[in-house]
């Protein structure tokens, strides 16, 4: 994960949400989420799991949540290529970004290639059913794509052993 800005001083505020994901997470059985408590200024907190994509692919996938308005849901796909193939690729994340309002496909100065879908909710109003809906528009939607992305790519997701957000 990107290093964190710290917030100004007397601005610590308890991120409310981890707790209701992690409670809705326990209460429906879905035991295959893995806590890690970030301890920063944000109070961040993440959820890691693997998801499948295409068809025999493992992606390390996250859903990332704060003391912010927001909720950020990242899947890593893997390490993106070099030299003349790079200009291909960004073009074909480009078009895939164009097609999908609520996706969108970043690549990182270190080369990992994800997909990220924000949302935003007050910690009061939040509704965890919402992170596993999305998720599950995710899987669906890289079941499709994902081979195609994965034979474009470096590396694919499943291939970076040991990557971690």
């Amino acid at each position: 994960m990107a290093e964190t800005i710290p917030f100004p001083q007397g601005n610590r505020k308890k991120n409310l949400k981890a707790d209701i994901f992690d409670n809705y997470t326990k209460a429906k059985g879905l035991n295959f989420f893995k806590r890690r408590d970030v301890h920063d200024s944000y109070d961040t907190s993440v959820f890691m799991t693997a998801i499948p994509a295409g068809k025999h692919h493992k992606l390390v996938a996250a859903v990332i949540t704060d003391n912010s308005m927001y909720i950020l849901l990242r899947v890593h796909l893997g390490t993106a290529p070099k030299g003349p193939a790079r200009k291909t690729f960004m073009a074909f994340l480009n078009d895939l970004n164009a097609h999908h309002a609520i996706m969108k496909y970043v690549v990182g100065s270190d080369d990992n290639v994800f997909l990220d879908v924000t949302t935003t909710t007050r910690s009061e109003k939040f509704d965890p059913e919402v992170v596993r809906v999305t998720l599950d528009m995710i899987i669906y939607h890289l079941g499709e794509v994902y081979d195609d992305i994965a034979r474009r790519l470096d590396k694919p997701g499943d291939e970076t052993n040991g990557f971690s957000l």
